[in-house]
């Protein structure tokens, strides 16, 4: 299955088993709420052709419909790598942050994942988003 296809399935997912509203989606793909809906159902011919552009769109679309099917503790170990990585937060700082031990955060992003309680999980997530929230405009933009 090609991208488009596979694309337009996912956003017609996203509405009908999340009951995403069209209009955030419209927001979020930057496109026409009738051109939403039109897409979700397969139709993709008011795209522009340029492949860039369709890439995006599409890429968006994966991006939103993986929030709700992937592993969620993958997620918030790749969010935490961002702020560790990419910002230059230490372990210590978020687990401060978050109320929680360091090696809480060790367990987490070890390979494979030690178990970590869902308390300590919920408390670094809310960090987490917290703190990529804020500091998303030191993000580049893709």
């Amino acid at each position: 299955m090609n991208q488009q296809n596979n694309g337009t399935k996912l956003l017609h997912e996203l509405i009908t088993t999340y009951h995403f509203s069209t209009n955030t989606l419209s927001r979020y793909l930057q496109i026409p709420i009738s051109q939403v809906e039109r897409l979700s159902q397969g139709d993709s011919g008011f795209l522009p052709e340029d492949p860039a552009a369709r890439f995006k769109v599409f890429s968006k679309i994966l991006f939103l419909h993986a929030s709700a099917a992937d592993d969620k503790d993958l997620k918030l170990c790749a969010f935490l790598k961002v702020l560790i990585s990419y910002h230059g937060l230490s372990l210590e700082t978020i687990a401060k942050m978050a109320g929680v031990e360091v090696h809480a955060l060790h367990d987490l992003l070890s390979s494979p994942p030690k178990p970590v309680s869902e308390e300590v999980k919920y408390k670094v997530a809310v960090t987490v988003m917290a703190l990529r929230f804020f500091l998303k405009d030191c993000e580049p933009v893709p």
